[in-house]
């Protein structure tokens, strides 16, 4: 296992994005990396995609706000067609995801399995996420490396699995990690220079992860500002070399 990519020296030829797509944007994660992206490169056009765009507060950058569910390929595809035909894409994040809501918790035990909890965590988790990028390979800009990060977690890694449990979210987090796998693959044979990676925030003060927080030493909690300031620095490190790898907040890869 190599060091963090964050160590490598930035390439101050690289060119800056000029149009960020980000989805799941009204989320912890995602709506602070948008606030993060407006911050770094206050020329970008960013199409935020989120359930209630509505809701999405100004910013400085110009933006194209469009609803999206993530569950629906009807949706994600009209929500694609709505991107202006003149924007290409540098950089998608797709920062969706689903591990509890009111009737479901992540399982203990698999006597709790459940067929409609499994449905559910593939569909947001692994299905919606790989939709999106099927419809959007055809927007990234072919004229340069455009870079795509989707949120995963470690959690989803099959060989570092030592305590079991929270089935549907783990078992529909390794059905993502192996989609990545092959979208970087099929897209180095079309061009080699797109990159479409895994990405794992940690810990962070959000909705998804508020109700386990209390097992969690205070100064692992990171803010949802810090993880988006440390997940746009391993955006911007990548390489075409790492398409198909996974990695965490601090740059640092991790095995599925």
């Amino acid at each position: 296992m190599t060091g963090s990519i964050l160590e490598r020296t930035h390439d101050s030829a690289e060119p800056e994005p000029r149009c960020v797509l980000v989805a799941g944007a009204t989320g912890a994660i995602g709506s602070a990396f948008c606030a993060k992206l407006a911050e770094r490169f206050p020329d970008a056009q960013l199409i935020r995609m989120a359930r209630a765009p509505q809701s999405l507060g100004p910013l400085h950058n110009p933006t194209v706000d469009i609803p999206l569910d993530i569950a629906e390929e009807t949706d994600i595809r009209t929500a694609v067609a709505r991107i202006p035909k003149a924007l290409s894409i540098d950089w998608a994040f797709i920062a969706t995801g689903w591990l509890h809501d009111s009737a479901h918790t992540p399982e203990k035990t698999y006597k709790s399995l459940d067929a409609e909890h499994l449905l559910h965590a593939y569909r947001i988790n692994a299905i919606g996420p790989a939709l999106l990028l099927k419809h959007l390979i055809a927007r990234l800009n072919p004229a340069r490396a455009s870079r795509v990060g989707i949120v995963s977690a470690r959690v989803g890694s099959i060989s570092d699995n030592r305590l079991g449990g929270w089935h549907a979210y783990r078992a529909s987090k390794a059905a993502l990690n192996m989609l990545i796998k092959n979208f970087a693959i099929e897209l180095a044979r079309k061009n080699p220079a797109h990159i479409v990676v895994g990405l794992q925030p940690g810990t962070t003060d959000s909705p998804l992860s508020a109700p386990f927080q209390r097992n969690v030493p205070a100064d692992q909690l990171q803010t949802p500002d810090y993880t988006a300031a440390q997940l746009l620095r391993v955006m911007r490190t990548l390489r075409p070399e790492d398409s198909g790898g996974l990695y965490d907040f601090l740059g640092l890869p991790f095995t599925p």
